[in-house]
């Protein structure tokens, strides 16, 4: 996963199936923009070390891409998916690549009815993937967190590429999953854990440092 503040990207990706294992890198943009041009010397730093790691490549590659908006949507597809091909195209490898979006800052809001007219917020784990979800897109949303007070705030991820064979259920349920996976919270977050992770260290090199971090550190999570 990575994730994008100004002129930093930050980039998280597991290195085993449990996904309890992290490598941690960032790179500085030079566009300005929130779109990242570094994706293939990333993507394929992540690739070699898994592969030390593990005497293989992945055969699945699944990116939760943060900080994005509906404008840009078609962009990022058409931007960064093919820079991440070009990574595994350099190593020769051909994987299961899911590119999911994953958009906080919406309005959107759901309720469920109890005794029959009060409204109160849905459970955490709550997935809504009809009716008001797009025509012409792979989407859905997903309330991670229990919420006692206010709204539920739900998360939408719009999957923009997919090659692999999972099935829409299955992205969902590890989506949620994920969720429950960030070190520095004992319950559920409200995007899978690497969006988190992503969105740490690229600020702080943006803000703190103002440098990539040392190499050695790319395995610890030692931004949080």
């Amino acid at each position: 996963m990575f994730s994008t503040a100004p002129n930093v990207t930050g980039f998280v990706a597991s290195m085993n199936k449990d996904c309890t294992k992290f490598f941690s890198k960032t790179a500085v943009e030079k566009t300005g923009e929130e779109l990242s041009a570094s994706l293939t010397k990333l993507t394929l730093d992540a690739l070699q070390e898994y592969e030390k790691e593990n005497g293989v490549f992945p055969t699945r590659v699944i990116v939760y891409r943060d900080g994005t908006g509906d404008a840009e949507m078609g962009i990022v597809r058409n931007y960064e998916v093919p820079q991440i091909e070009a990574a595994f195209q350099s190593v020769n490898h051909d994987p299961e690549f899911i590119f999911v979006v994953v958009e906080k800052r919406i309005t959107t809001r759901f309720f469920m009815v109890q005794d029959g007219r009060k409204l109160a917020n849905p459970p955490a784990g709550t997935v809504v993937d009809r009716t008001v979800t797009s025509d012409s897109l792979y989407d859905f949303y997903l309330v991670s967190q229990k919420q006692s007070k206010g709204t539920a705030s739900p998360s939408h991820y719009v999957v923009i590429h997919d090659t692999g064979t999972l099935s829409a259920d299955q992205v969902q349920r590890l989506s949620y999953l994920l969720t429950h996976m960030y070190w520095n919270w004992p319950g559920s977050v409200r995007v899978p854990n690497v969006c988190l992770y992503a969105h740490k260290i690229a600020y702080m090199h943006g803000q703190h440092l103002f440098k990539t971090p040392d190499p050695k550190m790319a395995k610890s999570l030692f931004y949080l």
